[in-house]
């Protein structure tokens, strides 16, 4: 699994921060497989991973919340990247 860095004290504003808390409150009342998994990525993002798998994942979800994750990780990937960048 791939991941990238970024400081997300630097970066992340309350509004990302508000909408990831959201997104894990709710993939709590979804029956998804693979749901721990996912949100373990989304809570990465609170301590700066960013990781590749997360696009994936999120095709598996409804159109409206894909779109909500999809967001939200192409947020997070225009931060600046930490030294170490690519795991």
């Amino acid at each position: 699994m791939s991941y990238t860095r970024f400081n997300r004290h630097e970066s992340m504003d309350s509004e990302t921060r508000k909408e990831i808390l959201d997104i894990i409150s709710e993939v709590n009342l979804l029956e998804i497989e693979k749901a721990f998994s996912f949100k373990n990525m989304l809570y990465g993002l609170f301590d700066g991973y960013l990781y590749d798998e997360l696009q994936i994942l999120a095709l598996t979800l409804p159109t409206k919340m894909a779109t909500r994750v999809m967001k939200v990780y192409f947020t997070c990937s225009r931060y600046p990247k930490s030294e170490a960048q690519v795991f």
